[in-house]
């Protein structure tokens, strides 16, 4: 892999970038979880050029992370008064494993500044993104039901406290 990753900010004119990288991770991380026959159509929803842009007009920020020259992951975060909440954080499999995730958690902490927490929603049944979080400092806060579609998940609230 080439080093160092580059994460940068972007503008709502590159949110193709966004939507193509989740219609190619969306699925593989769900496929277990929803019907082939509905992944799709539930990725296409939730990463519509249209919704992403109506998230980044409530407050929402958007970062990629780059390797050499290829767009290898994403995170969406707002900050909600002293809480810089992460809605979407992504990075293809072939990439994991490589600081990316945590490269873009911190562009989210830097572009916000002193917040006291971080906070993420994470599907209980995603291990490896259960996993990352409980590396990366984050505890269990509570258990959130969340429907989606037909489909009923539950979610982990997981909170990282900034303050020390």
């Amino acid at each position: 892999m080439t080093y160092p990753p580059r994460c940068r900010l972007i503008a709502a004119e590159e949110l193709e970038i966004v939507h193509d990288l989740a219609m190619q991770i969306w699925p593989k991380c769900y496929r277990r979880a929803i019907a082939p026959t509905q992944i799709d159509e539930l990725a296409s929803a939730l990463f519509d050029l249209d919704r992403l842009r109506d998230d980044m007009d409530c407050g929402e920020s958007f970062w990629i992370v780059r390797v050499g020259d290829h767009d290898v992951g994403f995170i969406s975060a707002r900050l909600d008064g002293a809480v810089i909440r992460i809605s979407r954080l992504y990075v293809l499999p072939d990439y994991r494993g490589y600081g990316l995730g945590k490269t873009l958690v911190r562009a989210a902490q830097d572009h916000f500044g002193p917040a006291q927490r971080l906070a993420v929603r994470v599907n209980k049944d995603h291990e490896t993104s259960v996993d990352f979080c409980l590396r990366s400092g984050f505890a269990i806060a509570r258990e959130i039901p969340t429907q989606l579609g037909q489909y009923g998940f539950t979610h982990y609230e997981m909170h990282k406290d900034l303050r020390n």
